[in-house]
């Protein structure tokens, strides 16, 4: 057994173009096997054209607990996974690749390329693309079982291609997908191919979906397999059909699809008997929880108590949230995020409680370090005429696309004064207006730092931005760049559709290759510069972009 005791190993790095077997552990073997507690981070594995690639282990029949893997490159032939190549007879619980991508020929998916095993309570949020068999979790289920799990990634293939899965032959059950899939033939939103004897229950996706032949909204191809209360979002998708071609199979049925106010309804779901907390009718394990209204069905475990910001971290601002609401009965006043934590009627001690229990508990890398270097806190500019020594124009800082809108779909500050916006602001009263435009273009706005800063002097600390979109917001890949190098990609396509302030936070180390003593620019930017494509628009808010210590 290897215990990683929560250590992080930073930049492993393997080339190879003759070799099978390939992770930071080729082969674990023996039902005694175990690897826990361990995340690695800005790993590249290039095996060239041969199989059975991950970054934490090749091939595995063991027990995988408690592992994540950050910012990944994994390329390979096939068999090829963000963290596992194959996996078979095994146990993977609570492990995730965030960050990066994987790409291969076959069977090629975020968290395992292939899989026999039972993946449960685990998540991929990185790009994959492929030949055949390509998923956003899960190339090839082949003999195992999936349940509690989610993909976010964008996914590209030819035959099989899936936002969860690219082909499934077992069990799918309580999952979902939200990234877009592209390719040619057997797509689908959660599953390429469903084949016999597959089962999929409880599940959902609403990224959009593109294909030429046999392109479902859920469903690309159902092989005489059966789909069970599952449902997909047919504006976001573009697709009116659960299945692309259904043979002899059972559940193909239309009326799954919903527009997206269905399926951010939790009365879709509780009709069809999906268990969700708070209610005891569909069973007693609380897998399910929703924002009424208000977004996608998520898993309880996602939610963090005392968040009541939805911010993912407990912290002053949640508390002073809570503290209004003192001796009050209020159980659900901001992101369906109740102050009376117990659930006995009133907002008390017994609440306090179970509120310092979760003080600093957080969904994203710690910020509890101290900031020591504000990038930008948007509060410095204003709408004087350019002839006043005194002007400084947003959109002077943050160079954008407006003089060349045909390549760069960036606008940045509103048409006319005021430039900046002064409602929806996370600190002081400014933040920046960012419209983007992805259609065949790229978004870039970027700020050049004069001089250069060094962003090394407090250790490997965190680059902290703050972000505010809105829920008409075409979904689009946003990342960050610094010095011009590689992109470093947010973990969700769907972000721009959160409509309240949320934080993202970017280990340092995250950006290979760029010498973190002499940054001299930054880039907010949208959509793929190397793959442009049809993509989509909308509106975005930045605030208080910062460097922390290490927590």
């Amino acid at each position: 057994m290897f215990d990683g005791n929560g250590k992080r190993i930073w930049n492993l790095t393997y080339t190879s173009t003759n070799r099978d077997y390939v992770g930071l552990f080729g082969y674990l073997s023996g039902s005694e096997a175990e690897i826990r507690n361990l995340e690695l981070v800005s790993s590249n594995i290039d095996a060239g054209t041969k199989s059975y690639v991950g970054s934490l282990v090749g091939y595995n029949e063991g027990t995988i607990t408690n592992c994540y893997a950050t910012s990944v490159s994994v390329s390979g032939g096939n068999r090829i996974g963000g963290l596992i190549g194959y996996t078979r007879d095994g146990t993977i619980t609570n492990c995730r690749v965030k960050g990066g991508s994987v790409s291969g020929d076959e069977e090629v998916g975020g968290l395992a390329g292939s899989n026999g095993s039972s993946i449960t309570s685990c998540y991929a949020s990185c790009d994959i693309s492929g030949e055949d068999r390509v998923g956003g979790l899960v190339g090839y289920n082949s003999d195992g079982t999936i349940d509690s799990c989610y993909a976010r990634g964008i996914v590209e293939g030819d035959q099989n291609v899936g936002g969860l899965v690219g082909n499934n032959i077992k069990i799918i059950k309580n999952c979902y997908a939200t990234g877009g899939t592209t390719g040619n033939d057997r797509v689908g939103g959660l599953v390429g191919r469903n084949t016999w004897p597959a089962k999929i229950t409880n599940c959902y996706s609403v990224g959009a979906v593109t294909g030429t032949t046999d392109v479902g909204g859920l469903v690309g191809f159902n092989d005489e397999a059966v789909i069970k209360t599952s449902f997909w979002d047919t504006q976001t998708s573009g697709r009116s059909d659960m299945c692309g071609q259904d043979r002899l199979g059972i559940g193909c049925d239309n009326a799954g699809g919903k527009t997206t106010a269905g399926m951010q309804r939790k009365s879709t779901f509780l009709d069809a008997g999906w268990d969700f907390d708070g209610e005891s009718e569909n069973g007693a394990d609380d897998i399910w929880i929703i924002c009424d209204g208000l977004d996608y069905p998520e898993f309880a475990r996602q939610f963090v108590t005392g968040d009541f910001d939805g911010d993912n971290r407990v912290d002053l601002a949640d508390f002073a949230f809570f503290a209004e609401r003192w001796l009050s009965a209020d159980r659900r006043f901001f992101w369906c995020r109740g102050a009376d934590l117990t659930g006995d009627g009133e907002v008390g001690v017994d609440d306090l409680r179970e509120f310092a229990d979760n003080w600093l508990a957080e969904g994203v890398p710690n910020l509890t370090g101290t900031v020591y270097l504000t990038v930008d806190d948007f509060e410095s500019y204003n709408d004087l005429d350019p002839c006043d020594p005194e002007s400084n124009r947003i959109f002077n800082t943050w160079l954008d696309g407006y003089e060349n809108p045909s390549v760069n779909g960036a606008v940045v500050g509103y048409l006319n004064p005021p430039f900046t916006e002064h409602e929806i602001v996370h600190g002081g009263t400014q933040s920046m207006p960012y419209l983007y435009n992805t259609f065949f273009k790229f978004s870039k706005a970027e700020r050049l730092l004069n001089p250069s800063q060094d962003w090394t002097k407090e250790g490997e600390g965190v680059l902290s931005l703050w972000f505010h979109g809105n829920a008409s917001n075409t979904p689009a890949p946003m990342s960050v760049v610094l010095n011009g190098g590689s992109a470093v990609y947010h973990d969700n396509a769907n972000a721009v559709r959160i409509d309240t302030w949320t934080e993202w936070a970017i280990d340092l180390q995250a950006f290979t290759g760029v010498d973190l003593t002499h940054i001299d620019s930054i880039a907010i930017c949208f959509g793929y510069q190397n793959n442009l494509q049809a993509g989509g628009t909308g509106r975005v808010f930045f605030d208080d972009i910062r460097l922390c210590g290490p927590g």
